[in-house]
């Protein structure tokens, strides 16, 4: 039986938590396709966050309406597009605030175990208020990275960016995350790994390979307890 991976932000929020709590959210964790997606606003962070064109002189900041009008011929209407527009409008707003310009930057995703990579960062360095950055953007409203699951993502960020590459040695690493409005707009709040403690390599690889385990089993009693519901109620047929 193969185990469907699971999404990154959900491992870096489960791996740092007890066997019995992760077994306990995992049982409780959907699978398959969300009613919706953020791949639309993702598609405009080079955009929202002014990364220049790596041959080319430097571009103006592109107009949050340039930025709607995309997501409009994108997004299904309804929530869809209510939630990209909201994390559009609130990462434009935070750019503008922190002068915040890029450069495109292939950083790879990074192996975590045979069969498993994961990527917590943006693929452009970013100046934030004069200083760089490596950036991921977390636009969850629910089971979004917790302090543990930061200090996980941000260990990763550390491993795969600055210990890998003597360029980035010096380079921030932030992670966004969204508050919410008194009238249900989203709010860009920034968290850095200053004071973090962060896992080692061998700590990280210990922890994927642990959740992963116990998601394997979840999945297979998930899967039978499915089966044995089907054969009760008559087959699958």
């Amino acid at each position: 039986m193969t185990t469907p991976l699971l999404p990154d932000t959900d491992l870096a929020r489960l791996a740092p938590l007890p066997d019995e709590v992760q077994r306990a959210q995992l049982w409780k964790m959907k699978t398959g396709f969300s009613t919706f997606s953020y791949k639309h606003v993702r598609a405009c962070f080079a955009d929202i966050f002014n990364v220049q064109p790596a041959m080319f002189g430097d571009a103006s900041p592109t107009p949050f309406e340039k930025i709607r009008e995309r997501l409009i011929r994108s997004c299904k209407s309804g929530d869809e597009f209510k939630s990209n527009e909201q994390i559009a409008k609130a990462l434009h707003e935070f750019a503008a605030q922190h002068n915040i310009a890029g450069r495109h930057h292939d950083f790879f995703p990074m192996a975590m175990g045979i069969g498993r990579k994961v990527n917590f960062w943006l693929p452009s360095v970013f100046a934030i208020d004069g200083m760089p950055y490596s950036l991921f953007i977390d636009p969850r409203r629910t089971k979004g990275l917790t302090k543990a699951g930061r200090r996980f993502a941000f260990s990763v960020m550390h491993e795969r960016i600055r210990a890998a590459d003597d360029d980035f040695a010096g380079v921030n690493l932030g992670i966004v995350r969204f508050g919410v409005d008194d009238d249900g707009g989203r709010t860009a709040r920034l968290y850095g790994d200053k004071g973090v403690t962060l896992y080692s390599l061998e700590e990280l690889e210990s922890m994927v390979a642990n959740t992963y385990r116990i998601w394997a089993e979840v999945y297979e009693e998930r899967t039978a307890e499915t089966r044995r519901k089907g054969t009760a109620n008559g087959g699958f047929i």
